[in-house]
C-alpha cells in the first residue's frame, strides 16, 4: 500500500468515533506500516499528567510493570509525569531518542526499557484542543536505524487525527455489530489459574478481557485480578466436565473490544485427568473498523472506498449520491467501478469481500508476529 493510501486509511480509522481503547489495537499496526517499528504503545493522562492507563503491544508483565511503578515512575528525572511534562511544554509536540550508553547502565533501562527492547524511541504527544490527553510512542530495537526527520513528520502530520480517534471514552452501553476474530492466541494454564505457558501477545489478550484498566499503578492489583479470571475460567470447565462437556466456550466484552474465550483439558498421562487447560483467547473488532480497514486493503480508489463503505451499510445508490454530495448518475458510475474492481455482481457482496481482505491482512499480521512454525 503506498504511503497516501496508508495514510487515507489512519484517517479514516480515526474518525469511526470507537473508544480510543477499541481503537488502539488495530490502529497501531496500521501507523508502523507508515513509521517502521517493531512495537508501539498508547499512555492516557489526566490533568495532573499521571497516566491512567496505556496500551502497548508489547506489555510489561505484571511484575515488572509493578516493580517499574514502585521505583521508577516518580522518579525526577525519567518519572512519567515529569518526563511527559517535559515533552508537553516542548515547543515540537514531536521528539526522538536514542538511548545513549550511560543511559544502557542504569536500572531504568535494564528494568523497563530492555525488556521492549526499546533503544530508540520516537514521541507524540496528543492533545484535545489545547489539551494535553497522552502520548503515542513508537520502539526501534539497537541495531534498527534511528528515528529520522522523515518519521518525525508522518507522525506530526498525523497527530490531530490520532489524538481524535484515541480519545478514551467510556463503554458505551449499546453493543455494536463485530466482524470476525482479528487475532487469537493460545496458553495453557494450571488448575488454580497459574499460567503454565503462553506468548506475550497471549497474555495482553488475558490483561485486556480481566482488567477495565491497564496501568502501572494498577500492576499489582493487576496479577490478582488476572488470577481471578483465569480460575473462573477453570471453575467454568470443571462445571462443563461434570456435565459431560468437552470444552468451555465464552464471549466477553470489556472497553478493549469484544473477546471469545474457549478452554479445553489438556490429554492426562495414561488416561489420567489433566490439571491443564488450553485457554484460546481471540480479540474481534467492530464490523465498521474491519470494513474500512478492508477498503485500505483493496484496489478501490479514495472516492471509491467510500462508496464501497455505503454499500457494505447497506445504502442505495440515491442515498449515497446524497451523502457523498454526487449526482445520481456519478453515484452510479463508481458503484458499478466499485462492483468491478471488487469483482462482485451484488450489492451484499461487497461487504464480505471488505470483511474477508480485513481479515487476510490480520491474520497475515499474526502469523508475520509469531513467525515459523
Amino acid at each position: 500500500m503506498t504511503q497516501n493510501r496508508q495514510l487515507a486509511l489512519i484517517r479514516k480509522l480515526c474518525g469511526l468515533g470507537l473508544p480510543g481503547q477499541t481503537l488502539a489495537p488495530s490502529l497501531l499496526p496500521a501507523l508502523r506500516d507508515l513509521i517502521p517499528s517493531h512495537s508501539a504503545a498508547v499512555f492516557w493522562v489526566d490533568a495532573r499528567y499521571e497516566m491512567t492507563g496505556l496500551y502497548a503491544e508489547r506489555l510489561l508483565a505484571p511484575e515488572a510493570m509493578a516493580r517499574y511503578y514502585e521505583n521508577h515512575y516518580q522518579h525526577a528525572v525519567t518519572g512519567f509525569p515529569t518526563a511527559f511534562a517535559a515533552r508537553v511544554r516542548a515547543n515540537d509536540p514531536v521528539s526522538a531518542h536514542k538511548v545513549t550508553k550511560v543511559e544502557q547502565s542504569t536500572d531504568y533501562f535494564r528494568d523497563v526499557l530492555a525488556r521492549l527492547d526499546a533503544y530508540q524511541i520516537l514521541y507524540g504527544i496528543l492533545r484535545d484542543g489545547a489539551v494535553p490527553i497522552g502520548q503515542i510512542s513508537f520502539y526501534r530495537g539497537a541495531r534498527d536505524v534511528e528515528f529520522g526527520r522523515r518519521d518525525q513528520n508522518v507522525l506530526r502530520g498525523l497527530l490531530r487525527y490520532l489524538a481524535a480517534g484515541l480519545r478514551p471514552l467510556p463503554l458505551s452501553p449499546v453493543a455494536t455489530a463485530q466482524a470476525d476474530i482479528v487475532e487469537e492466541w493460545l496458553g495453557v494454564v494450571e488448575q488454580d489459574g497459574r499460567i503454565v505457558s503462553g506468548p506475550p501477545d497471549w497474555s495482553r489478550l488475558v490483561r485486556l478481557i480481566a482488567m477495565g484498566d491497564v496501568a502501572p499503578r494498577t500492576a499489582r492489583e493487576g496479577e490478582r485480578v488476572v488470577a481471578e479470571f483465569l480460575r473462573a475460567i477453570i471453575a467454568r470447565m470443571d462445571g462443563a466436565d461434570r456435565a459431560g462437556g468437552q470444552h468451555v466456550d465464552l464471549q466477553r466484552r470489556s472497553p478493549w473490544g469484544y473477546f471469545r474465550i474457549r478452554a479445553y483439558r489438556l490429554p492426562g498421562v495414561e488416561g489420567r485427568r489433566s490439571d491443564l487447560v488450553g485457554l484460546m483467547i481471540g480479540r474481534k473488532e467492530p464490523r465498521a473498523l474491519a470494513l474500512a480497514r478492508g477498503t485500505g486493503a483493496s484496489a478501490l480508489s479514495p472516492q471509491q472506498r467510500e462508496v464501497a463503505l455505503l454499500l457494505a451499510e447497506g445504502n442505495s445508490n440515491q442515498e449515497i449520491a446524497r451523502a457523498l454530495d454526487l449526482t445520481l448518475n456519478t453515484a452510479n458510475y463508481h458503484v458499478k467501478q466499485v462492483f468491478a474492481r471488487l469483482r462482485v455482481h451484488h450489492r451484499d457482496e461487497v461487504a464480505d469481500v471488505l470483511l474477508r481482505l480485513a481479515q487476510d491482512g490480520a491474520m497475515a499480521s499474526q502469523h508475520a508476529k509469531a513467525g515459523p512454525s
